[in-house]
């Protein structure tokens, strides 16, 4: 069913996305970039030139919750979290969510252990936005033919 493989490729992206954040240390170039780009691609995905703007935001978002993060040794442990968490939320709330819903999101974030100062919570609310550009995009892989 191509419902199911487009939202496992919703999925794949913000995995993909999260795991570059995190080996980037945050900070990248535009050879860097150029280079994440051609792995989206590598994975079967065809990169509009709006898919690259929602993909842009989505890394810029998690660059500012990753340099967010006081504790470095567990950055990975805490960034995974954020990646699981906003994926099943997204994919929960189909995108569209009210007031309990993001006070529940947060809760889980600290569970996870995300410490939530105004500055982060503001990054998240970014990353969960950038998000929901990419799950309402309709997106096309080569997996999905």
């Amino acid at each position: 069913m191509a419902t199911k493989n487009i939202i496992g490729s919703f999925d794949d992206l913000i995995e993909l996305a999260t795991k570059f954040v995190e080996q980037q240390g945050g900070k990248w170039d535009h050879a860097a970039w150029l280079e994440f780009l051609s792995e989206i691609q590598k994975n079967g995905y065809n990169l509009s030139h709006d898919m690259q703007s929602y993909l842009g935001s989505m890394l810029e978002s998690l660059k500012k919750v990753h340099g967010s993060i006081n504790s470095t040794g567990r950055i990975e442990s805490v960034m995974l979290g954020l990646s699981e968490s906003t994926v099943n939320f997204i994919k929960s709330t189909k995108g569209m969510w009210d007031q309990s819903n993001w006070d529940s999101f947060l809760k889980d974030l600290q569970k996870k252990g995300l410490e939530l100062t105004d500055e982060t919570t503001s990054y998240v609310g970014g990353v969960l936005e950038a998000a929901k550009e990419l799950y309402s995009f309709p997106l096309s892989s080569k997996k999905d033919k």
